[in-house]
């Protein structure tokens, strides 16, 4: 188990379709031209009941980014269980959010630049996201020791990066043996790992 969040079975058919309701608005919409009123109406519920959920819009919004978060993390989990070093799990763990989260029918809103104020001030700083994180980097480095303050760097430094790879095009279009390549010349190193000469 990932998590003691609320797992998906723990909310119910409203409030999932609120959570629906409320990424399908900001995917037509933006964020700035989404109201919570739309959110109801998207849903088919009333505004009173979306307030017995959720204190706001923002919250609706998070949630269903958290939803998300957790089922894409088990996920990914499942993915880099079959790696058996930490350098090649944090690698794949990259490279499978770089590859994935574009089409994760909720997380693809992560690359969208009006939601960017979420992502800069939530995407490392929120309880509910770090908990997520440090779930996730454990997972990865459980059978190689590493001090609390190191791996929260490491999770720091891999999150920004992830990020970054995915909102910014870059100039180059790589498929996916050159995507491993490049983070295992330039991200591991970073965090410690040092890249073999042949950089594959």
């Amino acid at each position: 188990m990932l998590l003691n969040e609320r797992s998906s079975s723990e909310i119910n058919d409203t409030q999932q379709k609120i959570l629906d309701a409320a990424i399908g608005c900001v995917t037509q919409w933006g964020v700035a031209k989404t109201s919570l009123n739309d959110i109801a109406k998207a849903a088919g519920v009333t505004r009173p009941t979306v307030y017995s959920y959720f204190s706001n819009r923002d919250e609706v919004i998070k949630a269903a980014l958290l939803q998300s978060g957790i089922t894409f993390a088990t996920r990914l989990l499942a993915h880099i269980d079959q790696y058996h070093s930490a350098q090649d799990r944090l690698l794949e763990a990259i490279a499978f959010g770089i590859e994935h989260l574009p089409d994760e029918p909720y997380l693809a809103v992560l690359t969208r630049a009006d939601l960017s104020g979420y992502i800069s001030e939530d995407a490392l700083n929120d309880a509910n996201g770090q908990q997520i994180l440090l779930a996730l980097f454990q997972e990865i480095f459980r059978a190689q020791p590493i001090a609390d303050e190191e791996l929260l760097e490491v999770i720091e430094l891999s999150t920004r990066m992830t990020l970054s790879l995915l909102i910014i095009t870059g100039p180059v279009a790589r498929g996916p043996e050159e995507l491993r390549a490049f983070l295992r010349r330039r991200v591991l190193p970073a965090v410690n790992f040092s890249s073999p000469p042949n950089g594959r």
